[in-house]
């Protein structure tokens, strides 16, 4: 897999609408079996849905050399033969952060990428070689080319990856797919929150394809603003979230919610700094 320092200019996809609504059902169908159905979000890009947990989302990220396997799913057997039907080009596997939800086909790989900045990571079930992506490292396919983007909040760990030429990118579960668990500090996802809107101001990305993707749930700039403000008001005391059941992730009880602007802000009181 090569690495470069700068994106190449050629496009493999057309431009992306920022249309925030989607039917799945209407795009093409190219794959389904009991785990994951794969739907093509245009030639050379596809996206999958599990059935396990809110239809968490692979994407098949293609260019004329290489393609990406953006996250692994909660249970898709055999992924490696599904996404090899999908497309002829050598596969690379790439995680946006590690949660069980993400992760659970990466045994069917030889080698996986994930973030560096959440310490040393393993896989269950999995023995082979675990490298770590940098912040704006950036991913040559061959005529497309994908940047990494520290996205620390949901975990320390997660990565957005950027299609800056077709106006995309892949969030994973940083900005929550309408329905956020943050494990960090709440000032930590503020600083995330703005980097990315001056991220997706000056690259031009106009939707993020989310960890759980239902068609009409992209993340856009008014998602990423409003969950911003959301924040803001917590750590300023000017919010308190309502009490809810716990909830655990990455070993953070997550013990309040706040529930505003179609989207729940989940968090840990403790982490209000």
């Amino acid at each position: 897999m090569a690495f470069l320092a700068a994106a190449a200019s050629v496009s493999c996809a057309p431009r992306s609408s920022s249309e925030s609504t989607l039917v799945m059902d209407d795009l093409p169908l190219v794959f389904q079996n009991d785990d994951v159905v794969i739907h093509a979000i245009d030639e050379h890009t596809w996206v999958g849905n599990g059935n396990i947990v809110y239809n968490e989302s692979i994407y098949i990220v293609e260019g004329e050399e290489r393609a990406l396997l953006i996250d692994a799913g909660m249970k898709m057997d055999d992924l490696d033969k599904i996404v090899a039907s999908v497309t002829d080009k050598p596969v690379t596997l790439v995680l946006t952060h590690n949660h069980a939800d993400h992760v659970g086909a990466v045994k069917y790989f030889d080698e996986v990428w994930v973030g560096d900045q959440g310490g040393e990571q393993s896989f269950p079930g999995f023995d082979g070689k675990v490298n770590y992506l940098t912040n704006h490292q950036v991913i040559d396919l061959g005529g497309r080319s994908i940047e990494v983007f520290n996205a620390p909040g949901h975990t320390a760990e997660s990565v957005v990856f950027i299609d800056e030429a077709n106006h995309v990118a892949f969030s994973g579960d940083a900005f929550g797919s309408t329905n956020l668990l943050m494990t960090m500090a709440v000032s930590t996802f503020i600083d995330t929150a703005e980097q990315t809107l001056q991220m997706m101001e000056e690259k031009g990305i106009e939707k993020m394809y989310p960890g759980h993707f239902g068609g009409d749930n992209p993340e856009t700039v008014k998602r990423v603003q409003d969950l911003r403000n959301i924040a803001a008001d917590v750590l300023s005391g000017k919010v308190e979230g309502e009490k809810k059941f716990g909830g655990m992730t990455k070993g953070t009880v997550l013990d309040r919610v706040v529930t505003a602007e179609g989207v729940r802000f989940n968090y840990s009181k403790k982490n209000v700094k």
